[in-house]
């Protein structure tokens, strides 16, 4: 079930609250935010803390995504086209069967990323 908290800050724009939770949560020895299969089409999320997020099926399409740390998150089946990865962290990242079409991912950390082949 995805975190309505997480839904609500990225889709009201503050990636500054949303790190903070995302921090908070950690903390008190939570997993990675759920937000598997939202839309999160068109969002600025530059410099977001998606470590470890569940992002299966979510469609991401058209996202500013510059600076987010993605590392080992899943990312299977995620809808990625058109989107800014650029300076992104997607080492460890799970992104089998992902929609990357015209994504950039100019100096994107991809070590270990599976499914980019």
């Amino acid at each position: 079930m995805a975190n309505k908290k997480a839904v609500e800050l990225l889709k009201e724009g503050d990636i500054d609250a949303f790190n903070k939770w995302v921090k908070d949560r950690r903390k008190k020895g939570k997993g990675g935010v759920d937000l598997d299969d939202k839309d999160l089409s068109g969002l600025g999320l530059r410099d977001a803390d998606l470590r470890e997020a569940h992002l299966n099926g979510a469609n991401l399409r058209k996202s500013d995504l510059r600076g987010a740390n993605l590392h080992s998150a899943r990312l299977r089946q995620a809808d990625l086209r058109g989107s800014d990865l650029r300076g992104a962290d997607l080492s460890g990242a799970d992104l089998r069967k992902a929609k990357l079409k015209g994504a950039s991912l100019k100096k994107a950390k991809l070590k270990g990323a599976r499914g980019l082949n």
